[in-house]
């Protein structure tokens, strides 16, 4: 019988046994009903078993669990189900990785292009990249298309549409696309390199995919979504279809599942595991530091596991942001490495020399940075 296993923390309240919580969970996430009642052939084909238990405090244990890969069958939404369902609403879970080879040949694909694949595609080598969002909302689509060449001429990479940014009224998605896909080749055309411009394609059930594909034919060189708003089997529908464009996914909607240090799962492993195999070329992250709350060594494990070597899956490129200022970019670029992709809003904005000048300043200290050291 083909398994995979999924790794738990478990956090045991005062009088709680660890024996019976692991055989609850166990119960709760296949069949769903009290072991007595179930026939010895369905116990063992389908509830999960426990491989390993470790303890980490008086009252935190690791559990392996063995779980049946026939119970995911062949949908990522019911892997999600078995993955995180009705233990999301009991306490003391927290998950903390999973056995990725043996889903990667039935069920996820991972990123189509990957890092190695991004950098031959923006032809981008030897660097950290830079990015930044276009905004605010409320923001005309002539308003975003002259920030996008400003920010272009300036030299950034990727310049992406504010996850707030969607089909308003005052910046419809394809009157915007177009605008800034010519901003960019107006920008190219007078600074011979050219800026990567990634729309926001967040939208209700079946309208991702036009705007997917739309944002393909108008020019787009990447889209964004966020999956946990459109929901996280949206994008692994994407990263399947014959669309040579990269995504990039937004943590909008994401927070409660990684805030709580007893439930939920780790920030590593919903960003830099979860989000990978579904498909994201880009993982944007809350960073440390800023107005989000995840600590450094959160950050590093996040950047570990979307570019871990040993997976089966392409790798994802981190994308920290919220918080990362003009003047910290050595800092953040040392301590994540040329595989990085910095994301930096606000300090650009307030730049007192102007965006294109933040922009410039932003690149240069990219481009200056010796990433041997």
């Amino acid at each position: 019988m083909s398994i995979f296993t999924v790794t738990y923390q478990l956090a045991l309240a005062d009088g709680e046994e660890l024996d019976k919580k692991i055989r609850n969970l166990c119960l709760e996430q296949s069949v769903e009903l009290p072991e007595k009642v179930l026939s010895k052939a369905i116990a063992e084909k389908i509830v999960g078993r426990v491989r390993q238990t470790i303890k980490r405090s008086d009252a935190v244990y690791e559990a392996v669990i063995a779980w049946p890969l026939d119970n995911a069958g062949t949908e990522i939404a019911q892997f999600l189900n078995l993955l995180y369902g009705n233990i999301s609403l009991k306490p003391g879970i927290k998950i903390l990785s999973a056995d990725w080879s043996s889903l990667a040949d039935t069920l996820f694909v991972g990123p189509r292009f990957g890092i190695d694949g991004i950098r031959d595609r923006f032809h981008i080598f030897d660097r950290a990249l830079s990015a930044t969002a276009l905004k605010p909302m409320g923001s005309s689509v002539s308003d975003l298309a002259d920030l996008a060449f400003r920010f272009a001429v300036g030299g950034i990479d990727l310049i992406k549409d504010d996850h707030g940014i969607a089909n308003q009224n005052y910046a419809p998605f394809v009157k915007r696309v177009e605008a800034c896909v010519k901003a960019m080749d107006r920008a190219a055309r007078q600074t011979g390199q050219r800026s990567r411009y990634f729309s926001n394609i967040t939208a209700d059930a079946g309208e991702v995919e036009y705007r997917y594909r739309k944002a393909y034919e108008l020019g787009a060189d990447g889209v964004m979504i966020c999956p946990h708003i459109t929901g996280l089997p949206v994008l692994h529908r994407l990263a399947r279809l014959d669309i040579d464009l990269p995504i990039i996914a937004h943590p909008a909607f994401a927070g409660p599942l990684t805030m709580d240090e007893s439930r939920g799962f780790t920030p590593d492993f919903l960003y830099g595991q979860l989000w990978r195999a579904l498909g994201a070329d880009f993982v944007i992250y809350p960073n440390a530091g800023g107005r989000f709350s995840y600590n450094l060594s959160e950050c590093m494990a996040v950047n570990e596991s979307a570019r871990q070597p040993y997976s089966p899956f392409k790798t994802s490129f981190p994308m920290p942001g919220g918080g990362i200022k003009i003047e910290n970019i050595g800092r953040w670029t040392r301590a994540y490495g040329k595989d990085s992709c910095l994301l930096v809003g606000s300090s650009l904005y307030e730049y007192p020399g102007g965006i294109e000048a933040a922009a410039r300043q932003f690149t240069t200290q990219l481009k200056e940075i010796n990433y041997e050291s």
